[in-house]
């Protein structure tokens, strides 16, 4: 019986941890990159595409390398963000992947607006704009699913330094998860009834005694 009772619990334990799995999301810090006041973000990393020519290229930068910007205050964990290079629409692509959400702030200008959309093989399956500033790195939740493409176009607003601005937003904590939700319910429903032959086995042993 005491068998019984092993196995049923590293089951459950098992089942326990797989549903965790299933529904981690997977969060790109970009703060494993090369040390670096400003760096390319290389092909591959993260398993992601940053960028489809040098123009949309997508870059990381140190949180001192522009102090009193966006480029400072956009930087939720550790040392480093992702910055779209020379301003312009930036370009992030790789096998079909759901896209939960992200942290954005404006490089220079206040009230930047950033359309965000989500491609299927160059099929555009979702679009949401969000309006940023320079004080403060902000979460957005987009939920884009199965997508294997995504753009960043950012425009507007009005630079907080009068010698220097530009189109720049700021990202940190790109969160993806490749996993259907679907997997949770299933591993809770088994669950329930590993609960229940347990259940059934414990009242036969009381019986017994």
């Amino acid at each position: 019986m005491y068998k019984t009772k092993s196995l049923l619990l590293t089951l459950l334990l098992s089942l326990g941890l797989s549903s965790a799995l299933s529904t981690q999301a997977a969060v790109i810090t970009f703060d494993d990159l090369p040390e670096t006041d400003i760096g390319s973000i290389s092909e591959g990393y993260g398993g992601f595409n940053w960028g489809d020519s040098f123009l949309t290229n997508v870059a990381y930068a140190h949180k001192d390398a522009i102090p009193g910007t966006g480029f400072e205050t956009g930087v939720v964990s550790g040392n480093y963000a992702a910055f779209n290079f020379l301003a312009t629409t930036s370009v992030i692509s790789g096998e079909k992947f759901d896209f939960n959400g992200a942290y954005l702030t404006a490089g220079w200008n206040d009230g930047l607006n950033i359309e965000v959309t989500g491609f299927l093989d160059n099929l555009a399956l979702f679009t949401k704009t969000v309006v940023v500033n320079t004080s403060a790195a902000q979460w957005f939740d987009f939920n884009f699913a199965g997508i294997n493409s995504l753009s960043l176009r950012a425009w507007g607003g009005v630079s907080i330094d009068p010698n220097n601005g530009g189109e720049f937003f700021v990202m940190d904590n790109f969160t993806f998860n490749e996993t259907p939700a679907a997997a949770v319910p299933e591993s809770s429903s088994l669950a329930l009834l590993l609960l229940g032959v347990a259940g059934i086995l414990l009242g036969r042993k009381n019986k017994k005694a």
